[in-house]
């Protein structure tokens, strides 16, 4: 369990101590942020028959029956929703209300734990608000989310949110035993810190991207190519723009290749294309990266007049 975690711990365990525990928690942070061992924490502890307390944070005793059936993946008094990938239907989420319906089989409460919230349908959110505005006693559902901004603002107010906030820089460098020199690393870079080769596409990325924006000899296709094929593409432009207008203010060090107010105007194309990207579940990733391109050479060669 990562450290940044503990205050989290202390919190939901005195709730939990005080029977004051929401019965919908929305766990948000970027991935590798801890989401999934925070929430196998807490639904362990809530199924545990011998719960022990460590200095304020309660763990289970992985002794017990629901201990181990939840280690072998079979204990009958929690549901787990996945989206695999795809996005999450309202059979999916009908599934969930139904499973309240019953009584627990073994423990005192039951859980239900739906991953990449953010992937559920229209349909599928509609449907847990339902859920979610009448809730039955000691039935808890915990949402996962990297993406919180796209969740229904309904179903977040019904929901005590949790936002996962990992340390940055050199903090966050000596929890993951990395060295480095950027001071406004975070995880959302941990790809780039953990595997050398995904690190060496990022530095091809941005070199190309660099080129592109001043024009030099490297074709929109290439580029678009980078932007579609690759997984991590949008997280990577959303940096690299970060990145320069950071050097516009001195705060790292770099070659600035373009003004401040071209950079502030490609950088909102950046981030009306990802918006785009996130919100609009047929998204068709390669004519926004082709308009995306197209509007950011405009805004270049209207600079250059």
């Amino acid at each position: 369990m990562h450290s940044w975690l503990e205050q989290q711990q202390l919190l939901l365990s005195k709730q939990i101590t005080q029977i004051k525990l929401p019965h919908a928690i929305l766990i948000n942070g970027v991935e590798g942020a801890g989401k999934s061992d925070l929430s196998l924490w807490l639904i362990q502890v809530l199924s545990c028959a011998k719960p022990q307390n460590s200095q304020g944070i309660i763990l289970a005793c992985k002794v017990c029956k629901a201990c181990l059936l939840h280690k072998s993946h079979t204990y009958p008094d929690h549901l787990l929703i996945e989206s695999g990938g795809k996005s999450i239907g309202v059979d999916q989420v009908r599934q969930a209300s139904r499973f309240f319906e019953k009584t627990a089989q073994i423990g005192h409460c039951k859980t239900t734990l739906i991953t990449a919230a953010h992937h559920m349908t229209i349909s599928a959110a509609n449907a847990l608000l339902k859920t979610l505005e009448e809730p039955n006693a000691n039935n808890y559902i915990v949402l996962l989310t990297s993406e919180v901004e796209t969740l229904l603002p309904t179903i977040i107010s019904r929901c005590y949110v949790i936002d996962i906030r990992p340390p940055v820089g050199e903090k966050l460098l000596a929890e993951l035993k990395q060295s480095g020199s950027d001071p406004f690393v975070n995880l959302s870079h941990l790809k780039e810190l953990s595997d050398s080769f995904v690190n060496d596409q990022y530095q091809n990325f941005e070199s190309c991207f660099f080129n592109f924006l001043q024009n030099k000899t490297i074709k929109r296709s290439e580029i678009l190519s980078l932007l579609v094929d690759n997984t991590n593409s949008v997280r990577w432009l959303e940096k690299v723009m970060v990145n320069l207008m950071r050097q516009q203010y001195n705060w790292l060090k770099g070659d600035i290749i373009l003004n401040e107010q071209v950079i502030w105007s490609i950088y909102q194309l950046v981030l009306s294309a990802i918006k785009q990207l996130k919100l609009l579940m047929q998204a068709n990733r390669q004519f926004i990266f082709e308009k995306l391109l197209v509007d950011i050479t405009a805004v270049i060669e209207d600079k250059n007049r």
